[in-house]
């Protein structure tokens, strides 16, 4: 056998079983040793920046060796199949590339039917809610928000500057500052 059969078999074993690996076990972040090593710091920086994205990023672990895998499954094919010799690097790369391109777009597609039960300011926007302290003209009170079948106590002002009573029905119409702007509902 060849250096560049051991390489490419390298390649495609260590690729797939390591993809395999994360895969079966479920891990979803791209690495998290939970420790301070450098190494850490910057697989956190590439799962930061999928956080940032609103997906997976593409140069994750599980997309990284996807490439490594394909790149040497492509050249064993490159090299066995068509007697590229040299040429098989090219090949194996290219395979390389689209396997992780399936990877990646799969992940992305994974990760958009994830379900969150966290309920954020911009899911209020819109919603009634009920005054539990009065709201003064240009000062605080507090509301409860039912959001996504979690009730929710916020901070509240008025958005014309109107007082408005306990109990009152309220409409929340924005957030500033982590307050709600909100104002009375009328029947």
């Amino acid at each position: 056998m060849d250096s560049l059969h051991i390489i490419y078999w390298s390649m495609a074993g260590v690729g797939t079983l390591v993809v395999v690996i994360l895969l079966i076990l479920g891990i979803d972040h791209d690495v998290d040793f939970g420790g301070d090593a450098d190494v850490d710091v910057a697989f956190d920086a590439a799962h930061d920046l999928a956080l940032a994205h609103d997906g997976p990023s593409p140069l994750g672990l599980k997309i990284i060796l996807s490439f490594v895998g394909g790149w040497g499954w492509g050249g064993l094919i490159g090299l066995d199949t068509f007697k590229w010799g040299l040429f098989s690097l090219p090949f194996g790369m290219a395979v390389g590339f689209a396997i992780a391109a399936v990877v990646f777009y799969f992940m992305r597609f994974l990760y958009h039917q994830e379900a969150t039960s966290t309920v954020g300011i911009a899911h209020m926007v819109g919603h009634e809610g009920v005054v539990l302290t009065a709201i003064p003209p240009g000062g605080t009170g507090e509301v409860r928000l039912n959001v996504r079948g979690t009730s929710l106590k916020c901070l509240a002002r008025s958005h014309s500057d109107e007082p408005i009573a306990a109990g009152a029905t309220v409409s929340v119409v924005e957030e500033v500052g982590g307050t709600l702007l909100v104002r009375p509902v009328r029947l």
